[in-house]
């Protein structure tokens, strides 16, 4: 638990840990709003803090014009539909053909994949339309987090670019992921 005095100094250094930010929020809602006005506050937190945070919070973001729906609504409750395929796998008989039909098929697939690297490789570079200047370059070769950070908040056209990205940190790959846009998951599939 972070202490109060830890708490005060961290939400009000421009420098913070996101990590930090994060842990604050969580676990003292009280200074949700200021976590949310801190420049290293990473949408995802900033889109948890517009769902899960105390009313003060919640009027914070909606003056900057973030609130729950801005990030495509309720976060979704992941484990609940992985659990039910879980039930649903164990309560179905196991199928010996159908596991030989796709061990059969499967070095066929493979080398197809195998065959492909270079149209799955060709991404259109988007056009940068944000008023801050962000660049399709800056968005692929930037090492600076908090510009990252910046570019997913500001210039949602450039997170396809931010995606293949390799020094995105992870929970923005993560937020980036549960966005659901074609063009962010092709680019999330290329980093693998």
């Amino acid at each position: 638990m972070v202490d109060y005095d830890a708490a005060v100094a961290a939400v009000q250094d421009p420098n913070a840990d996101p990590i930090l930010l994060a842990k604050i929020a969580y676990e003292n809602p009280e200074f949700g709003a200021n976590v949310a006005v801190n420049p290293r506050c990473y949408p995802g937190l900033k889109r948890w803090i517009a769902e899960f945070g105390d009313e003060r919070a919640r009027e914070t973001l909606a003056q900057y014009g973030f609130t729950a729906e801005t990030f495509g609504g309720p976060v979704q409750d992941q484990e609940a539909p992985a659990q039910a395929a879980l039930q649903a796998a164990e309560q179905q008989p196991a199928d010996a053909y159908a596991a030989d039909q796709y061990a059969a098929v499967q070095p066929a697939a493979n080398q197809y994949a195998a065959q492909q690297p270079a149209a799955q490789a060709a991404f259109e570079e988007p056009v940068a339309t944000n008023p801050y200047g962000f660049t399709a370059e800056q968005a692929l070769t930037t090492t600076d987090q908090m510009q990252i950070a910046q570019i997913a908040q500001y210039a949602p056209e450039l997170r396809a670019c931010i995606a293949r990205n390799p020094n995105t940190y992870p929970a923005l790959i993560e937020w980036l992921g549960q966005l659901g846009d074609p063009a962010i998951n092709a680019a999330l599939a290329s980093r693998q």
